[in-house]
């Protein structure tokens, strides 16, 4: 018996290597749809997607099926497609990130400790001016604090919800379609939503938090439909 404990042990590493390989697949090609890299309607060939991360096809073709799940690719003539998303999908997705964005803003607002302020307001001067140095900054900028608001909100499954919810957001394309004076109105927000959540406005953090997300979908239909 003690002589097939290695071998028991070695199938356990094998299986657990096999998950992150394919946990990892799955994490690159959900971040490459979200951010605009992968865009609507490219077609997904699994063999290629294989050769470029290095991994079998195995861990792809699991992948796939996790993100048909999300409700980001489908299979279309037997091959898989980005998907792309309508109107109406995109405005019930924003619909459900600003009930949650709001309601996050508003428990910062309550449970933000000391130095969660702090980092929440040393955030100011970037995201409140309307210039940055390319899109791709600004758009990692801001995932990177609004998930910073969200953290202080002390609700770690609000966090998973909302970037669950991340599907189709401010990244480099979304960031293209803003205007200078839009993208002015946005930071504005951003300064809006800072002094409410360092002051411990609940109510002002979570409308100001609304808004926000409600502002960016009227520019994504206005633009895109």
């Amino acid at each position: 018996m003690t002589e097939q404990q290695p071998e028991a042990s070695a199938g356990s590493v094998g299986k657990a290597s096999a998950r992150r390989r394919s946990e990892e697949v799955y994490r690159i090609l959900r971040q490459e749809i979200a951010d605009g890299v992968l865009r609507p309607n490219a077609p997904l060939v699994e063999d290629e997607i294989a050769a470029r991360l290095g991994v079998s096809r195995t861990p792809v073709r699991e992948s796939m099926q996790r993100l048909m799940a999300d409700g980001l690719i489908r299979s279309q003539r037997r091959r898989w497609v980005v998907h792309e998303y309508t109107s109406q999908e995109i405005r019930h997705l924003y619909e459900v990130r600003a009930g949650l964005e709001a309601h996050a803003a508003r428990l910062a607002a309550l449970r933000a400790t000391v130095e969660e302020r702090a980092e929440i307001a040393r955030w100011r001067e970037r995201m409140t001016s309307p210039t940055v140095d390319s899109l791709c900054d600004r758009a990692s900028s801001n995932d990177a604090f609004h998930d910073t608001i969200t953290a202080a909100s002390g609700n770690p499954r609000l966090l998973e919800m909302i970037h669950a919810n991340r599907l189709f957001h401010f990244n480099k394309r979304i960031a293209a379609l803003y205007s200078p004076e839009e993208i002015a109105v946005s930071s504005g927000q951003h300064g809006d939503l800072i002094t409410a959540v360092c002051d411990g406005d609940a109510d002002r953090a979570g409308e100001t938090a609304r808004e926000h997300t409600e502002y960016s979908l009227e520019i994504i239909l206005k633009r895109l439909f």
